[in-house]
């Protein structure tokens, strides 16, 4: 029997951020190296079945392209149904390095060039913004705000006395009826309000959120896309961007409904996604082609999924979010700069 080296590993079937598999394998499993093959096993769930353990065997000869980040192990198998990217985490970073070491190391002339683009692409963002600190202070205003109002609301609870106590816990809509009228008090974009004068509500709205879901669902896309745009625009163009966007969105959403009592940072959220959009598509922008590719590819369905949840969700905002959108594309021209290495700085510099 050919010696054989196993390993522990975890297999994901989300994709995305994770490294994901096509046999549906998920949670802990193992993969064994031979000389001439490997074998992955792992466990396949199943929806209103058992779970059931499987086994796949593959030719070195078809395995390309492995290679590690951190933890997480890729390779591509090809095969006469196409190419197949197969990935899993390790146990840490050296075991990650060892399976790719006993993997072939064979790579194709596309993969050469989307690891080299990638890596121009992360100097140069490296370079004009190695860190997204606006990104933090989003997060913290609107996480705050929103603890804030909690904090408010149980005080105001606790201080109702005798009769009023008992009526506020009698009716079933209470504090969302309370939470409401806060939300006007603390600057929600009410559109007779604003449209009377009080044209700061078209900002003030943008840091303010209806519900723990509402918060949670835009912080998470927020930091999704936050954190690159802030990289590749830079902190004060990307706090231009996000401003004029949720603005935009404010202004659509007060237009298009004069009644709407619009709150959330979602305007903002599809600006940025608008302003990356509108950056890609600049020939002069620095972000190689593959890095392009890579990023609409992930950029687009996230859109349109998003959208989607829009108009399938009662009480959605799709003015705000279509307003926001068309918004932040503008500004995405207007704001965008080249991110190329001048010559004297970086790897990139160094080849010139």
């Amino acid at each position: 029997m050919a010696s054989s080296t196993v390993f522990e590993v975890r297999f994901y079937t989300a994709g995305g951020k994770w490294p994901s598999n096509p046999f549906r394998f998920r949670g802990e499993g193992s993969c064994e190296i031979e000389a001439d093959f490997v074998f992955l096993r792992g466990v396949v769930r199943r929806a209103f079945r058992l779970p059931r353990r499987e086994e796949h065997k593959l030719r070195k000869v078809d395995i390309v392209n492995a290679y590690a980040n951190a933890e997480d192990v890729w390779f591509d198998l090809i095969g006469v149904k196409g190419t197949l990217t197969i990935g899993f985490s390790a146990a840490d970073r050296a075991t990650a390095a060892r399976i790719v070491d006993l993997l072939p190391g064979r790579q194709t002339e596309a993969f050469v060039r989307e690891h080299e683009e990638n890596e121009v692409f992360h100097d140069r963002i490296d370079y004009w913004s190695p860190s997204t600190p606006l990104i933090w202070g989003l997060l913290t205003a609107n996480i705050g705000i929103f603890v804030l109002m909690w904090l408010a609301r149980q005080k105001y609870q606790a201080e109702l006395a005798g009769p009023l106590r008992e009526l506020f816990a009698l009716q079933p809509n209470a504090g969302a009826a309370l939470h409401a009228f806060q939300l006007v008090d603390w600057g929600s974009n009410l559109g007779r309000l604003t449209r009377g004068g009080q044209w700061w509500r078209l900002v003030s709205s943008m840091f303010l959120h209806g519900s723990l879901w509402h918060l949670l669902f835009n912080m998470l896309a927020l930091w999704q896309v936050g954190r690159l745009a802030e990289r590749i625009f830079g902190s004060t163009r990307f706090a231009a961007l996000y401003m004029l966007a949720g603005v935009a969105g404010s202004i659509a959403s007060v237009l298009w409904n004069p009644q709407v009592n619009s709150v959330g940072a979602s305007g903002a959220i599809f600006g940025i996604i608008g302003g990356l959009l509108a950056f890609l598509g600049r020939s002069n922008s620095g972000v190689p082609p593959t890095v392009v590719s890579e990023l609409r590819s992930s950029l687009i369905p996230f859109l349109l999924f998003s959208l989607w949840m829009g108009f399938v969700y009662p009480h959605t905002d799709n003015a705000a979010h279509l307003g926001g959108l068309a918004g932040g594309w503008l500004a995405g021209h207007l704001l965008a700069r080249s991110i190329h290495l001048p010559p004297q700085a970086g790897r990139e510099g160094r080849r010139a």
